[in-house]
């Protein structure tokens, strides 16, 4: 368990960003992830550098091409029986699944690092969607091996959760009610129904600990966020119409949390795998759902359409790239400089369910060692490949630690952190 907080220790200046005393920007990760994967006659990238050449799908980041990353041949070597499910579902966790109506994951490292880095922040990390459906197949995000965590796909629930402080200090004399009725019950409890009541009541302390933290007054010292309150109105009710607008949305929220450091841990999932989501509104797409159109079958018209998907996202991925670029966070730096953007999908070619080399782009990360310039690092060595080496070498950027208090050294299947990307 974290210590409560003590105003003595005031949480010191430390290499991972500490709640008090940051006298620069906090490091941020953010994992956009859009499902069944691409097609792979459109997505490359040729040269480096001011020569790096883009291919149609990727044509959107010609901009921000010197705040690129391109990473290729990572697997998740999940050694799993499956096509859809083990590579989504096992995407941030790198966990061996096993058969059964319930899978075995694992924590992901979002969710991880959320624990870790979260205790800085008022919200420990986001996972954000547009697909409410639910089922195995719509969420990244698990907190243990059999809770998934639903992505909230409403922007109005996520908005007030990030920056309704006044909802925080209505919860808090609830907390208050529900502490003092916990401590009469206790009184008449077995030993064992105790030990369940202290698992509730440690909870209940953890929230109290978020609100203490979202209300503080004195919050920040030294540095502090570029804007105190939100520059977006609240969201409307209810799911946008417009799929492209829901999107950019969350893709804003997302931002907004970063500025203002509600968080620093968030994970946008574009939509579920094996997706019915028709694209039908972009020019030249027909309104067949995306997993559809992922198993071409080689037929020049639907990859084609897979194409255009695929450059749909690509163009959310630039967005968010020029919006984070575009914020200064007061000491000479961007928002897109202290953030790592991973942005990619779960397999690479939908219709045969190819994982063996992922499409994976990093944005940004200036200040959280990662050398971008239009770069692109190709592994070929089969340790190297696995890509929870990249959740590890991210992870220990953003200051993750293990139960010894020093940096994280593994996580899921990793073997070493990933080289290559300082």
């Amino acid at each position: 368990m974290t210590l409560p907080f003590l105003p003595s220790l005031a949480f010191g200046q430390t290499e991972q960003g500490a709640r008090y005393g940051v006298d620069t920007p906090p490091r941020r990760w953010a994992t956009l992830v859009f499902a069944n994967g691409v097609n792979p006659n459109d997505w490359w990238v040729k040269g480096e550098g001011a020569k790096l050449q883009l291919s149609p799908a990727l044509k959107p980041l010609q901009p921000h091409k010197q705040e690129l990353l391109f990473l290729d041949n990572l697997h998740l070597f999940d050694d799993t029986v499956g096509v859809h499910t083990p590579y989504f579902t096992n995407f941030l966790s790198g966990e061996k699944i096993r058969k059964g109506s319930v899978p075995q994951v694992a924590e992901t490292i979002d969710n991880y690092l959320g624990r870790q880095i979260g205790k800085f922040t008022p919200v420990p990390n986001i996972s954000l969607g547009t697909d409410g459906k639910g089922g195995l197949g719509s969420t990244l995000t698990w907190s243990s091996k059999t809770t998934p965590v639903p992505p909230e796909v409403f922007p109005r629930q996520a908005f007030d959760r990030l920056f309704d402080v006044s909802g925080l200090v209505r919860d808090k004399s609830v907390l208050d009610f529900v502490r003092e009725q916990a401590r009469d019950v206790e009184r008449s409890l077995a030993s064992q129904d105790k030990a369940k009541l202290d698992e509730y009541m440690t909870a209940i302390r953890e929230i109290e600990k978020r609100i203490e933290l979202a209300t503080a007054e004195d919050r920040f010292t030294g540095w502090r966020p570029s804007i105190a309150e939100p520059n977006i109105d609240r969201p409307a009710a209810g799911v946008p119409r417009d799929l492209e607008e829901h999107m950019k949305l969350m893709l804003d929220i997302i931002v907004l949390a970063f500025q203002m450091d509600q968080t620093r841990i968030a994970t946008m999932l574009f939509e579920k795998d094996v997706t019915s989501q028709s694209f039908g509104f972009l020019s030249g797409v027909t309104n067949t759902g995306m997993h559809g159109i992922s198993h071409h079958r080689r037929l020049p018209e639907m990859m084609k359409q897979y194409t255009l998907i695929n450059r749909f996202h690509v163009e959310l991925f630039a967005y968010m790239i020029d919006k984070m670029g575009r914020i200064e966070e007061g000491d000479g730096s961007t928002l897109l400089d202290n953030t790592m953007l991973l942005f990619g999908s779960t397999m690479r070619d939908g219709d045969p369910h190819d994982a063996n080399d992922l499409p994976l782009v990093i944005a940004g990360g200036k200040n959280c060692d990662i050398r971008t310039g239009g770069r692109q690092v190709r592994y070929e060595q089969l340790d190297d490949r696995r890509l929870c080496n990249l959740h590890l070498a991210l992870a220990q950027r953003l200051g993750g630690t293990g139960s010894d208090g020093e940096l994280i050294t593994q996580f899921g299947n990793s073997h070493y952190p990933l080289p290559g990307l300082a």
